[in-house]
């Protein structure tokens, strides 16, 4: 049956009726709603451009994203801002405000995605050390952070749910270490937000990042990045832009004769310092502010619930059919995402993989760090008939040695 009811299945998801979906890490399906809120805008831009595309247009959506996020990531609205259209733009943000500089070190994780390999290639060529704890069988131990974080750490990156197997960390206690330390935690959270609670300020997270694609159902094209106060007092935005002027007007400043560079220097303050000071587009945001009333409706708690349940049955099936489940088992680790591998080595994993969305079984092959197989995930819109398809999916592709 359905988990998060038929009701809301039926009608906010008719697409899933026709395959079964279960690559939510790799790409979330939008509801209805959020696919006609990007209509209903379109349809604004078309009768009536100039408002469409106007600055009272793109700040409204953005408050109406802020309002939707808030409760999902569990930070205030006003902590809440844009930074361009992904994951990477957020993340990118943060790093550059918390500045490492020669000298300094950040830590980061070998299982991590490459967007951090990136950043950390960025940090290391201005001399800043960094530090990588390794995995083992596709975990980690806190103490392996604690060896790595010391007074000179400047910053620790990290994932909150790793996008290969779908390990949970426990970043409240990085957190408590890294500011032990003096230095400031980056949580990448797109393979947590919408199907956990990731409860920001309540964690003492200083920057947690999201993309709108996954999780959160969303169209693509919305990059966030909730901040703490503390981080809101202590930094600077790296490069605020022209909407990041703390203009009361716009209407009057568009037509002011007088303004010039030396009189127009004075930048928003709070947490909107930090936000992309260009041209935002109300289109992906209006999609995620509709997709977000979704899950606010269920509820982030009842959301976790679900996905918590599906994961567990998604196990169970996989370890009825005797396969290697290589996603952590402890309940505390535990996600959305499911790692396993079928018999054979990595090139009959990932044919498998394929050959199961040749069926119609959506799922994804993943790898990083030594660690590798099938990766299913699953999300509150999932039922548990899904999980019951990919095994007998499963089953098949045995029967005839595929």
């Amino acid at each position: 049956g359905g988990l998060a009811g038929e009701a809301v299945f039926e009608a906010e998801f008719p697409q899933l009726r026709s395959m079964t979906y279960l690559d939510w890490a790799a790409v979330g399906v939008p509801p209805l709603r959020s696919i006609g809120a990007v209509r209903a805008y379109l349809d604004v831009l078309e009768r009536d451009p100039v408002s469409a595309a106007s600055v009272a247009a793109a700040w409204a959506a953005k408050q109406e994203a802020r309002a939707a996020l808030a409760p999902i990531l569990g930070c205030s609205p006003d902590r809440i801002v844009f930074t361009g259209t992904s994951t990477t733009s957020a993340i990118q943000v943060a790093v550059d405000a918390v500045s490492p500089s020669r000298g300094d070190n950040v830590v980061i994780a070998d299982m991590d995605f490459p967007l951090f390999y990136v950043e950390a290639k960025r940090l290391s060529s201005r001399g800043v050390e960094v530090r990588v704890a390794q995995n083992s069988d596709g975990d980690y131990e806190i103490d392996q952070f604690y060896e790595l974080i010391d007074r000179r750490t400047r910053a620790v990156m990290v994932s909150s749910v790793m996008w290969v197997n779908g390990l949970r960390l426990d970043v409240a206690e990085l957190a408590k270490v890294a500011h032990e330390a003096g230095a400031y935690v980056i949580v990448d959270a797109i393979q947590q937000a919408g199907a956990l609670r990731v409860e920001a300020d309540r964690l003492g997270l200083d920057f947690v990042a999201v993309g709108s694609q996954k999780w959160l159902m969303a169209p693509y094209g919305v990059g966030a990045l909730c901040i703490s106060r503390r981080a809101v007092e202590e930094l600077s935005p790296p490069r605020p832009g022209y909407l990041s002027l703390a203009v009361k007007d716009w209407d009057s400043f568009w037509t002011d004769p007088s303004k010039s560079p030396a009189g127009w220097t004075q930048v928003e303050e709070g947490a909107i310092k930090f936000e992309y000071g260009g041209t935002f587009p109300p289109l992906s945001l209006r999609g995620l502010a509709a997709s977000a009333s979704l899950i606010n409706e269920l509820g982030v708690e009842r959301a976790e619930e679900i996905v918590l349940r599906l994961r567990k049955a998604l196990v169970e099936e996989l370890e009825d059919l005797r396969l290697e489940v290589l996603s952590p088992p402890e309940a505390r680790k535990a996600s959305g995402i499911v790692l396993f591998r079928v018999p054979g080595g990595l090139r009959e994993n990932y044919a498998v993989a394929t050959r199961l969305r040749s069926r119609g079984v959506m799922v994804s092959a993943r790898g990083a760090a030594g660690v590798w197989g099938v990766r299913a995930s699953v999300h509150f819109p999932n039922r548990e008939e899904d999980v019951e398809a990919l095994g007998e999916a499963l089953r098949e592709l045995r029967a005839i040695g595929a």
